[in-house]
């Protein structure tokens, strides 16, 4: 005969208390995830290309991910790295340090972009600087500190 102690014994109060614990993290995880992330992978080979005007130029895949269902307008902005600007390859974007990208909802958006900085300005083979996204209608940003390569000076 039936005993409703045989299916409510302390053992199924712990695994649905464990069940339960689980089930919260996960829903918590999936609340509170970026929703805008970037990535910026720089140019291996090669690492820097001076121009006929003596400046350096660095290649960078700039790669956007949207991560919501409507798209929306990214706003790509450089920091730091005084005198640079960048150029966003096959758009008709103008040179500067920053730019406005349509993507679209729940699209990863990869970019082509050079940074050009002109000899004068550089202090160091290597510097730091920032590539900032943000969406201005949801105050979402996120960052990445990328790496500037140039020429060891002649001594």
């Amino acid at each position: 005969h039936f005993h409703i102690r045989k299916i409510f014994r302390p053992r199924t109060y712990v695994y649905m208390g464990l069940w339960s614990l689980i089930g919260l993290g996960l829903l918590y995880s999936l609340l509170t995830r970026d929703r805008l992330e970037l990535n910026v992978l720089h140019d291996r080979n090669p690492q820097f290309v001076t121009l006929t005007d003596g400046s350096i130029r660095n290649g960078y895949t700039v790669k956007l991910l949207n991560m919501i269902p409507e798209p929306r307008t990214i706003v790509v902005t450089m920091q730091g790295l005084e005198g640079a600007d960048m150029v966003v390859v096959g758009d008709d974007i103008p040179a500067g340090r920053s730019f406005a990208i349509p993507v679209e909802p729940d699209r990863l958006k990869m970019l082509r972009v050079f940074v050009r900085q002109p000899a004068d300005q550089i202090r160091a083979p290597a510097q730091t600087f920032k590539f900032r996204v943000e969406d201005r209608a949801s105050f979402e940003s996120n960052e990445y500190t990328a790496t500037f390569n140039a020429p060891e000076p002649l001594r």
